[in-house]
């Protein structure tokens, strides 16, 4: 699944049914409960200490931090939610 896809499936999540009778847009409303679903993500993968993932370079005998594809991935949905 790609972040856009996670970011608008968790935005579907959010929604809540509607009287037939009353309808009114609430997307920002579930924009920002996906929001908040996704900023709770980010902060547990970045406190399990999997925000980085070190890569030992043999040729140069140092290591490169990467953020990790779970951080990236979260990060990524949050962008596309925010771009929603």
């Amino acid at each position: 699944m790609t972040p856009k896809e996670k970011a608008q499936e968790l935005i579907d999540k959010m929604e809540r049914p509607l009287n037939d009778d009353y309808v009114v847009d609430y997307n920002p409303y579930y924009k920002q409960c996906a929001l908040i679903a996704v900023e709770e993500m980010i902060a547990e993968v970045y406190n399990i200490s999997h925000q980085y993932t070190a890569i030992y370079d043999i040729t140069t005998m140092f290591y490169n931090y990467e953020e990790s594809k779970e951080l990236k991935f979260w990060l990524n949905v949050k962008q596309e939610i925010e771009k929603l």
